[in-house]
């Protein structure tokens, strides 16, 4: 994975030699993000709880983005009925992965809210999540979404990877909105 002539990236599972004190957040509402990486992520994945993958600069040496995915699931009945009208699914939760954190170091974000991001980073970490839950998940076990909660101003940036906020006015007024995409209708 390369993001010019300047920087070489390579996507990867997290390793015990990670180091996430170098990441710059961007701002309050992502410091639980670095400190789940930097205090929880290892333990977490060590016990099967969580799955973190880390995109890593290889040019500078530090990681500069990070996923983590868990399994998850979506209310059938309340919120979530019209997510499959038709489905004669007698579970009360639709099976899901859920992108569970998400962070990009400032230094790789995009500039201009219009773009898809300086290095992809983001989009990115998105793509290789919903293949994970496409190509790995779905053939092994059933699976029909993959959801998130995203932060207030990221919610522009997930509707323009495919997700759909969970259409309730509680989700719509929530601080980190459910959102969705169906796994079944993605391409």
């Amino acid at each position: 994975m390369s993001g010019g002539t300047e920087h070489e990236f390579k996507l990867r599972p997290i390793a015990d030699g990670d180091s996430f004190t170098s990441m710059k957040c961007g701002g309050e509402q992502y410091n639980l993000l670095k400190v789940f990486a930097r205090q929880k992520a290892k333990k977490y994945e060590s016990e099967n709880l969580s799955r973190t993958y880390v995109i890593q600069d290889l040019t500078n040496k530090r990681i500069a983005a990070y996923v983590t995915l868990v399994c998850s699931e979506v209310r059938s009945k309340g919120d979530a009925d019209d997510l499959i009208p038709d489905a004669d699914y007698n579970y009360p939760h639709y099976p899901a992965v859920k992108i569970a954190r998400l962070l990009v170091d400032e230094r790789y974000r995009s500039r201009s809210e219009n773009s898809l991001g300086k290095f992809n980073l983001g989009p990115t970490l998105v793509d290789f999540s919903l293949g994970i839950a496409r190509n790995e998940i779905c053939p092994a076990v059933g699976c029909r979404f993959v959801v998130l909660d995203a932060k207030r101003d990221s919610v522009g940036f997930y509707e323009r990877r495919g997700f759909t906020m969970l259409d309730s006015a509680n989700n719509k007024a929530s601080e980190n909105p459910v959102m969705f995409i169906d796994l079944h209708k993605a391409t």
